[in-house]
């Protein structure tokens, strides 16, 4: 098949991210108009990823978490403002007044069963560990903060088998995974890394040692439905299908709730960043004036965007914890939504956008280069100079709406930063990167 535009954002996306093995599916008026896969599944045994190749999804997972809580809301049994203490029995006083929804939203106030570095889990074992989170005190009253923890989704699992009468594991089987035609992803499982999953992919990261290393993490089954699933690119596609076409909901407003996002006691959303702005059923939320989306991210490593009024998803799933490729979806879309990129620009991950920070010199001027909240602002020498935001096209190209001006940060084969192209009217003009510089406010 001949690459395309989108082939070749993925190539680059790969390579500036040094991500071995990825898989995209893209979603566009209900139909799946291009699903890719792209690198090696496996490094070890040179295993090309393939369209069945399965990858873990990590806390993806809760996204059909949020779905099976609204197909009970659907039928009467749970109520998303009622507490969890009608629907789990013999929790602590303080948790039982607890909103469904704010476990769901992560604005419940819990303890989180894995500790701050996961001590809880890997040292005491499940059972002990769910012993001794009951026994720490609410970190904040329930609905002033958003924190995410996963004994908010331990306690949707224990919600979910009380009130439908059967494992979580069972209850999305049957009423998501089969009604989406996802046979990959239920012979999956919820094996989480712990599992013998044919044609799963390997995980692998940086993240350790600076060289790629082989990453293995566990979760108890008990946790598997904060972050247990593995699935391929195109069924997480067909299953997106499934939601907006009506075949998994049996409410025509079921869907909006789902994605609709919480709102703290002083009326706010509260989500990761300023880019994952809220949280809602599961599902977080990318709250802006043009093209709001919907999302799912695990792991650092996979990620799905939904963006409603431009009927359109897009699914990537790769092999490298730190991949993030919520990070370039954005600019995915830009390539099916007209006009997209020159309005919002595209999501940078912190670290690369750190890894610009800096002085460049130009033959007669020079330009500082700064991190300030989730973007980059650019200040030139001179006196009278502002600073002025620049928002990216993708990793390494970013413009400036203040002047029709873009500037292409560039690499060396070690993959340092060292110059930076200024194209402004037709002309191109070079620096070099003469001092790094540091994170702004």
């Amino acid at each position: 098949m001949q690459a395309d535009d989108v082939d070749e954002l993925m190539a680059t996306m790969m390579a500036v991210h040094r991500i071995p093995g990825l898989q995209l599916a893209v979603v566009k008026n209900g139909k799946l108009v291009k699903s890719a896969s792209y690198g090696v599944a496996n490094l070890q045994d040179s295993v090309a990823v393939h369209d069945d190749t399965v990858f873990t999804i990590n806390s993806m997972t809760k996204g059909f978490a949020g779905v099976a809580v609204m197909q009970l809301v659907e039928q009467g049994k749970v109520d998303l403002a009622g507490p969890i203490g009608d629907y789990v029995s013999d929790l602590p006083a303080p948790w039982r007044p607890i909103t469904v929804q704010q476990l769901l939203s992560h604005t419940s106030g819990l303890p989180d069963i894995m500790g701050e570095a996961g001590y809880f889990i890997p040292i005491a074992g499940a059972e002990a560990a769910w012993q001794a989170v009951q026994l720490e005190p609410l970190e904040f009253p329930a609905n002033t903060r958003f924190r995410y923890n996963q004994t908010n989704y331990l306690l949707i699992g224990k919600l979910i088998q009380n009130v439908a009468g059967q494992p979580f594991t069972d209850f999305i089987v049957e009423n998501q995974l089969r009604k989406a035609a996802m046979p990959r992803t239920e012979a999956a499982g919820f094996a989480h890394f712990q599992g013998v999953v044919p044609g799963q992919a390997r995980g692998y990261t940086y993240d350790i040692t600076g060289d790629l290393s082989t990453v293995y993490s566990e979760f108890p089954p008990s946790l598997r439905l904060a972050a247990g699933m593995s699935s391929s690119a195109t069924e997480l596609a067909q299953w997106v299908m499934a939601l907006q076409a009506g075949d998994v909901f049996a409410q025509p407003g079921s869907l909006e709730l789902l994605w609709t996002p919480a709102r703290l006691a002083d009326g706010n959303t509260a989500g990761f960043s300023r880019f994952i702005n809220g949280y809602a059923v599961g599902w977080q939320v990318v709250d802006r004036a043009d093209h709001p989306a919907v999302a799912l991210v695990g792991g650092n490593r996979a990620a799905l965007l939904v963006y409603p009024e431009d009927d359109l998803a897009i699914v990537v799933l790769t092999n490298l914890m730190g991949a993030s490729p919520e990070t370039f979806i954005d600019a995915i879309a830009g390539h099916y939504i007209a006009g997209m990129e020159s309005i919002n620009g595209v999501a940078v991950a912190a670290d690369v956008l750190a890894e610009y920070a800096g002085e460049y010199a130009f033959a007669n001027f020079s330009i500082t280069v700064t991190v300030q909240g989730q973007g980059l602002s650019l200040l030139a020498s001179g006196e009278g100079q502002e600073a002025f935001p620049v928002f990216a096209r993708s990793d390494n190209e970013f413009f400036a709406k203040v002047i029709d001006a873009s500037f292409l940060f560039q690499r060396d084969d070690d993959g340092q930063v060292r110059g930076l192209l200024f194209r402004q009217g037709g002309n191109d003009m070079q620096a070099t990167r003469v001092r790094p510089g540091r994170a702004g406010r």
